[in-house]
């Protein structure tokens, strides 16, 4: 058979049903090259190089049908060799319509594609790390498979309206960007949310796209693509996930599905980090109150101890002296009777400023005044004239800053703070000759608290009783006045506030006592 033959034999019947072109049409025009899908010119390269090699060959490729549709072709083609002059002389096979079984093995591809993908996410996803940490893997294996130019996940806080941005990742940057009020700046986000439907834009920078959205541009990162998906929960958009490319129109219609299913998984993913973040927060509140009620305990206990021993302590001085007070009357020893009286009277005032201390410093936490933003220097000032006996008599020289911040106190109890830690000052004074007591502020601390200080140059604690002292009813000088209850007093006005005490401190060079007060913005309101 003749190679026109061979030839007209291969295009007649089923090959001119695949490809839509009549034999004359192939006979009259080079339709091969035009015919064969741009994709497959080098392997149709391979194939006829093959063939002039006299081998068979076995192809799969794609054609462009007359009508424009591409379908897939295969065949067995076998070379007719010419064995005078070596060489290829003419070809025969047969060959088929493919395209349903490819459709097939690519939609089974798509399909295991996505079912890894899904896979590697939902492992990103659950690596026991925080949210931002598990994003970033999470992204490193989305880019495996899709365009990723831009990429950011954030969350929607419906009473402050604002949106938060766990990950914002922009050409290989990550942004660390502030919340933004979606009220004032909406955007593509602000639709996502409001919408709760999946919004994707071919081309960002197309009149008409630019025309019917607002768009809140961030960082100019050349992104054509937009992709927006709603985190639901509970029928809400509690946040949005995107997914942006470069290239005009970069995701189809089974790319957006897989992201839709992949934002389910973030959704539950932020859900897991939030409800493990609030655990590890309720946990650590739990060991602060079970310390705290640790703390309680203890000082239950000496109190116990101390009121049993401290209140009998009077008692037993009073009936003591009342015997020899009997006698003294009886034996007509007035100056006696007076001397043992005095005795009793003092006994029973140490027991009425003791009992008065035990009452004040129950009451801390229970009877509360208003609370108030104050000067500091006025409640300073406040203190001062309370204790100006003292400081006069000892002759103490006091210097108050000026310029303090206003707090948001209970001024009456801040009063009892400072009179405290002023009184206690010059009680402890010593013997100096130019006896100083100094009060101020020491700036803010890491958490933005405000720091006042009470300084004196006085005898000074050793290192050792710097947390003892703040305990119930402990003096360091038994023989002291008071009744060892006042600076306790002081670290549960301190603390009520949600601030700290703490002195610094050596023996024989005087003390400064520090307390921190929140500013009048985070002061609890109690």
């Amino acid at each position: 058979m003749s190679m026109e033959k061979k030839r007209d034999a291969w295009i007649e019947g089923a090959f001119e049903e695949i490809t839509g072109y009549k034999r004359e049409e192939f006979i009259r025009e080079n339709i091969w090259s035009k015919m064969l899908h741009p994709d497959d010119v080098e392997r149709d390269a391979r194939d006829n190089l093959q063939l002039a090699q006299n081998k068979k060959i076995f192809s799969e490729l794609r054609i462009i049908r007359k009508d424009g549709n591409v379908r897939w072709v295969s065949g067995y083609v076998y070379p007719i060799w010419d064995e005078a002059h070596n060489r290829l002389a003419g070809v025969y096979g047969s060959t088929r319509d493919i395209t349903k079984i490819k459709q097939a093995e690519l939609l089974a591809i798509q399909s295991t594609n996505e079912m890894t993908l899904l896979y590697k996410v939902g492992l990103a996803l659950s690596g026991g790390k925080d949210l931002y940490h598990e994003l970033h893997a999470f992204v490193q294996e989305l880019k495996k498979v899709i365009m990723v130019d831009a990429f950011y996940v954030g969350f929607h806080n419906e009473q402050t309206d604002t949106f938060s941005y766990s990950l914002f990742l922009s050409n290989e940057e990550d942004l660390k960007l502030p919340p933004r009020n979606l009220k004032t700046a909406p955007g593509l986000t602000g639709e996502v949310i409001a919408t709760k439907k999946t919004l994707y834009l071919p081309d960002i920078k197309a009149p008409q796209v630019q025309a019917n959205h607002k768009m809140f541009i961030i960082r100019d990162s050349e992104v054509r693509s937009y992709l927006g998906i709603p985190l639901m929960l509970n029928d809400k958009a509690i946040g949005v996930m995107s997914v942006q490319a470069k290239k005009v129109n970069a995701y189809d219609e089974d790319q957006i599905r897989l992201l839709e299913t992949i934002a389910v998984q973030v959704v539950i993913t932020s859900e897991k980090s939030r409800l493990l973040e609030q655990l590890q927060k309720e946990l650590v509140e739990r060991q602060r109150l079970l310390h705290e009620m640790e703390l309680k305990n203890a000082e239950l206990e000496r109190f116990s101890y101390t009121v049993s021993h401290d209140l009998r302590s009077p008692l037993v001085t009073i009936r003591g002296f009342l015997g020899y007070m009997e006698k003294s009357v009886l034996s007509g020893n007035i100056a006696s009777f007076q001397k043992d009286m005095q005795r009793v009277v003092s006994a029973t005032d140490r027991m009425n400023q003791l009992l008065k201390d035990l009452l004040e410093l129950s009451r801390i936490g229970r009877v509360l005044n208003e609370m108030e933003e104050v000067s500091v220097e006025s409640l300073i000032h406040i203190a001062l004239e309370n204790v100006q006996g003292m400081i006069r008599d000892k002759n103490i020289s006091v210097q108050v800053q000026k310029n303090m911040p206003i707090i948001f106190v209970d001024q009456p109890r801040i009063i009892e703070v400072l009179q405290n830690l002023i009184d206690n000052a010059a009680k402890y004074i010593g013997d100096q000759k130019t006896p100083i007591i100094e009060i101020g502020y020491a700036g803010q601390t890491e958490n933005k608290y405000h720091l006042f200080f009470v300084k004196d140059n006085g005898i000074g604690i050793a290192p050792e009783h710097h947390e003892r002292i703040f305990g119930l009813f402990n003096k360091l000088n038994i023989d002291s006045e008071g009744t060892g209850v006042g600076l306790a007093l002081v670290r549960r006005i301190i603390e009520f506030h949600g601030g700290k005490i703490w002195v610094q401190s050596e023996a024989g060079l005087g003390s400064t006592f520090y307390f921190s007060l929140p500013p009048p913005e985070t002061t609890p309101k109690k």
